[in-house]
């Protein structure tokens, strides 16, 4: 009996391999034009701006849809924000940037983008996600900001190299409330997961463009067909 379960596990992988076998295309796609623009949400689960604990969320914007295209999907601030640049005068203006490491999250592709390889869709998680982010500051009270926001990430199911790199700018549209309908709502990343925040939650949101994703290190996954008779001999 433990003879004939080996083959069978063995057919269960190499079906499992074939269905990943059609990997995203290698290219440089930029936005606008191969790649959709989009929207975030920042929620404050840890209390307020900057704080641990936030999470980020972002989809495309194609039309008035939301997340057809991609997704970011729950990045968590890990480290206190790391203030690297401060001009803020003694009238309360001037500017103030910020370098933030989150943590976590996955991404998502729909597969009939133009890197589309076949399968229907693909995803990954993230390996690095930094905001670059510079506040405008006006009689001591924050006015807007923009981010410029850098992360890379690895597709599951595909060889270790498959990897997308992605560097996108950002702006403020509002914070301190809930995202109106038509940005992505508030979440809640932590633990690992990324259920909608809590009752009570608020945050920022904004929008994102100017997004250069870059594929890269993919191929698609060799498969040979074997017969039954075949994998049952190498057990006989």
């Amino acid at each position: 009996m433990k003879r004939a379960a080996i083959p069978v596990f063995l057919a269960v992988c190499v079906l499992a391999v074939a269905a990943y076998a059609d990997a995203p295309v290698n290219g440089i796609y930029l936005s606008p034009g191969s790649i959709s623009e989009g929207r975030f949400s920042e929620s404050w689960v840890g209390g307020g701006q900057g704080q641990l604990g936030n999470t980020v969320f972002a989809q495309s914007l194609t039309g008035s849809d939301l997340g057809l295209e991609w997704e970011v999907r729950c990045p968590v601030l890990a480290l206190e924000p790391d203030l690297i640049e401060d001009t803020v005068d003694e009238y309360g203006n001037g500017h103030r940037v910020y370098r933030t490491v989150y943590t976590g999250g996955e991404y998502w592709l729909i597969g009939t983008g133009p890197w589309g390889g076949g399968d229907p869709d693909y995803s990954g998680y993230l390996e690095h996600y930094v905001h670059t982010t510079t506040m405008q500051i006006a009689g001591g009270e924050l006015v807007s900001y923009t981010t410029n926001a850098q992360m890379t990430g690895r597709f599951y199911g595909y060889q270790q190299t498959c990897m997308q790199l992605t560097i996108a700018n950002a702006a403020s549209v509002g914070f301190g409330g809930v995202p109106p309908a038509d940005y992505p709502i508030l979440k809640d990343g932590a633990g690992g997961t990324c259920d909608p925040a809590g009752i009570g939650v608020i945050g920022e949101w904004g929008n994102v463009w100017a997004i250069t994703m870059i594929i890269q290190g993919c191929e698609p996954t060799a498969t040979e067909e074997t017969s039954w008779g075949t994998i049952k001999s190498l057990y006989r």
